[in-house]
């Protein structure tokens, strides 16, 4: 298997050098959801689709509960969850009220990693052994005759 991506073609009024040039994006196939996962992890083990279903929704509210304690989840080998906070900016520490000056509250997951101290090159884990390949059934800008018709 592998990830598929699109070339696009960058047309930016903002920054005309960038112009002309091409970049990809990734395609995604499919959505996978609880029960989709519940399913394929059942047939990987011993357990069944509804004890996997279990502990992956009390997975789900321990972390929520976790957060909201303000703690960092860490699940070995997988990565690490926490929260964050978008703040409005205020003169001085005295004028800040949290129910007026926190405007959003977010959860960041970061996937587990590896540092290379040689290369100094951040690996994460999810990403080992992808492989690429251009989608084949989209025609990309430019495929066709170009604008003098030649």
């Amino acid at each position: 298997m592998s990830v598929k991506y699109k070339l696009y073609q960058i047309i930016d009024h903002r920054h005309p050098s960038r112009n002309g040039k091409w970049f990809a994006k990734t395609y995604t196939r499919d959505v996978l959801h609880t029960t989709d996962l519940t399913q394929i992890i059942s047939k990987r083990c011993t357990v069944t689709e509804a004890d996997t279903l279990a502990v992956v929704s009390a997975l789900k509210d321990i972390i929520k509960e976790q957060l909201a304690d303000g703690h960092r989840v860490v699940l070995d080998g997988f990565g690490y969850f926490h929260t964050g906070i978008k703040s409005v900016a205020v003169d001085h520490p005295s004028d800040f009220r949290p129910d007026e000056h926190i405007i959003r509250v977010y959860t960041n997951f970061v996937p587990a990693s590896s540092y290379d101290p040689i290369t100094h090159h951040v690996r994460r884990s999810f990403n080992d052994g992808i492989k690429f390949e251009e989608m084949q059934d989209y025609s990309r800008p430019g495929d066709g005759p170009d604008i003098k018709g030649t």
